[in-house]
């Protein structure tokens, strides 16, 4: 599924109206028929259904006027608040002058109603995708006034939400549903702008295919259907020398979980041999824990984590291997990070570097641009701060902004781990579908990491072995929410869900 940004949802209508000869009466009539027909099938059952219409004074208030002649002339009782007069303009004004004509209430530069009126459902048509920052202060009792009537049903996005970034005010509109115009905003996938979205039902209202032709990023939703296209059910004659060879460096004195579960879940997720590097006095740990993977044990001389002392033992194991994964549990040993900038302008495997193995990277993303093969990243929103020398809370108020930042000049694929997980790469990125505040919890990212290796060593490139794995992470996460729950999953639960979950794609 296809996703825009603000800008792009702008250009949809600019490019419509001056290369198409699509006029904006028509794309808003078209918007108030598909939102009037939604809301009928709602209340098929009900008779004669009374429903309010807040409209502002953009092209969301004209959707909402244009929707009220249509169900009006179906029947229905009506009632608009209009916090607009002499404002209503443009397009707009030719469907706030049909309401008039028609007789419908219109309720105008309206004070909140002191009894609630009963409506069987709320149409909020406040604000639009043109929202950045904050609500009006004197718009907060219309928001609260939404949220606790009855069910709402936004227009094209929840007035408050970011169509960017996800972020939403302190009032915001909390949807039941929302109708929005041609394609979902990327924002409306982002949490928390997700949750604010509710259902979300795109509509067809006559925009011209040229989705592709929109400058900016190439944004998509990672579906069910596309993952079934990209995991294939096993060869009958496949063995584990041709299923994928995997080698780990991950782990230290007190982190020996994260080399644990990145292996385990290379393993669970396809992939046929692992080899995991691990500092000769943790290894007999190693050794317990990984019964299913082999271990090389590098001299370390009882410090409990790796150093640029144990290159050449690593890179004797680098041939055997189809991919090498770099990261989990390291530690921030400055020698540490010696050994990591070493390996990856040595390594000429695929790679997967995360957690601790991108400290070499950070303020120096000029290092990843010495790296001979295709690269996945798997930064969370912390690391991606330190990459990029930008402020998290700046990241997180405007993440497609930061990715694109962070893409410059890049030639590997970005996993950012956030709610959900997003994938870009070249000009393109995809937002997960899948997934719970359940991952937040130690070792899931871990987790992440192996499965993306074991993905890329059984053959996935980089993009199809990213989307594949934060996929599958997040629906082993949404599964065990409701056999376990959110609060009580860890990341050793994901081990043997992800195994169950890839189950439904070998027949």
């Amino acid at each position: 599924m296809q996703l825009v940004t603000r800008q792009q949802s702008r250009d949809f209508d600019r490019l419509a109206m001056a290369e198409y000869g699509i006029t904006g009466e028509i794309l808003m009539g078209n918007a108030g028929q598909k939102i009037a027909e939604f809301v009928r099938a709602q209340l098929v059952n009900i008779h004669q259904p009374h429903i309010g219409i807040v409209c502002g004074k953009g092209n969301n208030g004209g959707d909402g006027y244009a929707t009220a002649v249509i169900l009006y002339n179906w029947g229905f009782r009506v009632t608009i608040y209009s916090l607009v007069v002499n404002e209503v303009k443009g397009d707009s004004k030719i469907y706030h002058e049909q309401c008039n004509e028609a007789g419908i209430t219109i309720i105008y530069n309206a004070l909140l109603p002191t009894t609630k009126p009963k409506f069987d459902l709320m149409i909020d048509g406040l604000l639009g995708t043109g929202f950045i920052g904050k609500i009006r202060e004197e718009l907060f009792p219309w928001v609260d006034w939404l949220n606790n009537c009855c069910e709402t049903v936004s227009i094209d996005i929840p007035s408050g939400v970011d169509a960017n970034s996800g972020v939403v005010d302190s009032h915001a509109v909390n949807a039941n549903h929302t109708i929005t115009m041609g394609f979902s905003k990327v924002g409306m996938m982002i949490e928390p702008g997700k949750s604010y979205s509710g259902r979300i039902h795109p509509v067809d209202i006559g925009f011209p295919n040229i989705v592709s032709d929109l400058d900016g990023r190439k944004w998509s939703a990672i579906s069910q259907e596309e993952i079934q296209t990209i995991i294939k059910p096993l060869h009958k004659s496949t063995y584990k020398h041709i299923q994928g060879k995997v080698l780990l460096i991950a782990g230290s004195k007190g982190m020996t979980g994260a080399a644990y579960l990145s292996t385990m879940a290379a393993l669970r997720s396809g992939a046929g041999l692992t080899i995991t590097c691990a500092p000769a006095s943790l290894n007999s740990i190693y050794e317990e824990k990984i019964t299913e993977g082999m271990t090389v044990p590098c001299e370390d001389n009882g410090r409990g984590y790796l150093s640029k002392e144990n290159y050449n033992e690593i890179m004797k194991w680098v041939e055997w291997c189809d991919v090498v994964a770099i990261g989990p549990g390291l530690g921030n040993n400055s020698g540490t990070a010696d050994l990591v900038e070493k390996l990856v302008q040595a390594v000429e495997k695929p790679m997967v570097i995360d957690a601790d193995g991108l400290r070499p990277f950070y303020n120096n993303m000029d290092l990843f641009n010495q790296i001979k093969n295709e690269f996945v990243i798997t930064p969370h929103l912390g690391e991606m701060s330190q990459l990029i020398d930008t402020p998290a809370d700046r990241i997180r108020n405007d993440l497609p902004t930061a990715i694109d930042k962070m893409i410059n000049n890049f030639a590997g694929v970005l996993i950012a781990k956030f709610a959900p997980s997003l994938v870009a790469w070249g000009s393109k990125g995809a937002v997960n579908s899948t997934g719970n505040p359940g991952l937040a919890t130690a070792g899931s990212g871990d987790v992440l990491t192996g499965m993306v290796a074991s993905f890329m060593a059984q053959g996935f490139n980089a993009v199809n072995a990213a989307k594949a794995a934060i996929y599958i992470h997040g629906k082993a996460a949404d599964q065990l929410a409701k056999s376990i729950s959110q609060r009580g999953m860890i990341a050793g639960d994901l081990l043997y869900k992800i195994g169950k979950v890839l189950h439904e794609y070998e027949s």
